[in-house]
Formats: C-alpha cells, sequence, structure tokens
C-alpha cells in the first residue's frame, strides 16, 4: 500500500533537509498531499526501533541512518500505528544521495476530506452508482481502471428471466440484477461489490483488501474515515423513507424481493458533528445533513464496504 518515489522540492526545503538522514514524506493517496501529525517510526534490519517521529509540515528526520543499510518504515495514526490493518509499512535501502522518501499512505491529515476523486456513472452506467463508487475507491489506491471495465469484467451480474407469471432474478447480495448499462438496471447490495473489488486487487496484485462492513455503527464509520478510510455505503437518493414498486422472486426459492425505487450508493469522504461529505456519482462532491444521511443508511439496511 506504499510507493516509493523521489521527491521534487524547492531550495528552501532542499536546505532544510540536506544532510539531515533520512527524511520521511508520508503522502495522502490520489492527491499525494503532505500529511502532517502522524507517526513515522524507523526500523532497522535487526528489528530494532532507531526512531519515532511526528510528520511535522509533513516531514519526519532521522538522521541514525547508514547509507546502503535496509530499513522498515512505518507510518500511521500514533494509537494504531502497531496495528498492520492501519499502518503503512515500506522497507528500503537508504540511500544517503537521495535522503526523501514518499510513502503514500491510509494516515491522513484531517484538516481536509478524503482526496477520493469524482467519478460520474452518467451516462455509460444510468443505473451503477455501486460499482461506479467503488471505482473512485480503487482510483484513490492508485488503481487504473474505469467504471465501464469494472462493470463488465468484475462486477457479478446475474439477469431476469420469466417463468410463467413469475419474474426471476438474483438475490442483490450476491449478484448485481440486470445491467447497469440498461436503462432497466437494478441494483445490488455489498456483497457483489466486495467480490469485484477484490477480484481486481487479486488480477493487479494490489496490496489491498475489500470488506463488507455491512451492519456498521455511525461510530465504526467515523472511525474509518478518521483511518482514512473511504466508505462506500447505500442510502436513499433524497435521504427520504426507502420507496418500493413491483419486484421479483428471488431465483431457486420462493421469496420474494420488493424493488426499490430510490437505492443509491456513495462514498463517504469525511464526517463532521452535523454533516457527512460524500462521493454521488450522481452529483459530485456534496455536503448532507448527517442525522438524515445515517438515518437512510440505517432503512436500507446499513449496507457498508470498506477497501483498505
Amino acid at each position: 500500500m506504499s510507493l516509493l518515489l523521489l521527491a521534487c522540492h524547492g531550495n528552501d526545503t532542499q536546505g532544510k533537509t540536506e544532510g539531515a538522514g533520512l527524511v520521511v514524506m508520508p503522502v495522502e493517496y490520489y492527491s499525494g498531499a503532505a500529511v502532517s501529525n502522524v507517526m513515522v517510526e524507523v526500523y532497522d534490519e535487526a528489528g530494532e526501533q532507531i526512531g519515532s517521529e511526528i510528520s511535522y509540515e509533513g516531514e519526519a528526520v532521522f538522521p541514525n541512518v547508514q547509507s546502503d543499510k535496509t530499513y522498515l518504515i512505518r507510518i500511521g495514526p500514533e494509537q494504531y500505528i502497531e496495528d498492520d490493518t492501519w499502518g503503512t509499512q515500506k522497507t528500503i535501502v537508504f540511500d544517503a544521495s537521495s535522503p526523501q522518501v514518499v510513502i503514500e499512505t491510509n494516515a491522513v491529515d484531517h484538516e481536509q476530506a478524503l482526496a477520493v476523486p469524482v467519478q460520474m456513472q452518467k451516462p455509460e452506467l444510468p443505473h451503477g452508482c455501486e460499482i461506479t463508487s467503488l471505482t473512485s475507491v480503487l482510483a484513490y489506491y492508485g488503481a487504473e481502471t474505469d467504471k465501464v471495465t469494472m462493470s463488465s469484467k468484475y462486477l457479478p451480474k446475474q439477469a431476469f428471466k420469466q417463468e410463467g407469471s413469475r419474474k426471476i432474478g438474483p438475490n442483490p447480495n450476491e449478484y448485481y440484477a440486470g445491467e447497469p448499462s440498461s436503462p432497466k438496471g437494478t441494483y445490488s447490495f455489498a456483497g457483489p461489490i466486495v467480490q469485484a473489488a477484490n477480484d481486481y486487487i487479486d488480477e493487479h496484485e494490489m496490496n489491498l483488501i475489500a470488506e463488507n462492513k455491512s451492519g456498521s455503527s455511525v461510530e465504526e464509520i467515523e472511525q474509518y474515515i478518521k483511518l482514512g478510510v473511504p466508505v462506500i455505503s447505500w442510502v436513499t437518493l433524497d435521504l427520504s423513507e426507502p420507496r418500493k414498486k413491483g419486484g421479483w422472486y428471488i431465483a431457486g426459492t420462493n421469496t420474494f424481493h420488493e424493488m426499490y425505487t430510490n437505492l443509491h450508493a456513495v462514498v463517504i469522504v469525511d464526517i463532521t458533528d452535523k454533516s457527512v461529505e460524500v462521493m454521488d456519482p450522481l452529483k459530485g462532491i456534496v455536503q448532507l445533513d448527517k442525522k438524515q444521511f445515517f438515518a437512510s443508511y440505517k432503512a436500507l439496511g446499513e449496507q457498508a464496504v470498506v477497501v483498505y
């Protein structure tokens, strides 16, 4: 989940860090913005910690390093850095002639929302809010893909069929029902989006994992955002009460699934005391009332997906 790069800086920064030793520069995924106020630790080949610093103005400096020696760098929120789930790790061979190491990390500076890129579902996927939201999250982590590819190649889908007077379709927890590119497309819940994400991640050997976090409380979702992890969540289009009309029988069962007519999926990028900021694949970046947002989230069964 990290990237080693040589950084380019103006003369002022070079003057400040030249000859200082290893300079670790945490940056946010996608935006590349410097990340301040996160813990950076450096370990030698024997596993001994040689330094621990808070990134000040986006940098943490470690003078006690030697050129051509191997070091492990760990970055994360101070209270979570020892948890490999949330801490970023990168092994480097230190080069004194290029002391600055830029590392992408989930650890974020909470002065701004997560820099999840805007991805719009239309016109190609009029009913593809879920897979478009996933595409934007994967792009946040550096994936080079697009919504149409994700829909056509990775999203588990199942078509409808007619059996006498019955319309037969899939369980939305297992498949997208229909086709996102069709005006008659419907939706899926969290399960198929997790599968699409992990199939893409595995094929491209990305150091990520997608998990179904449906049932998460508001407090748990807030914690993911604090850890720098965007959350895909299901709400209604206008945050009103869910509306249903028609539906289908789930294949292989006698269970009738009533179809939601105002279901939508968005990516949470920031949460405050009163608002939720989201990447909405129909509108872009928007701020919504927190109370109304989570009421809608709960009304649709608390569906949520994270990739980290």
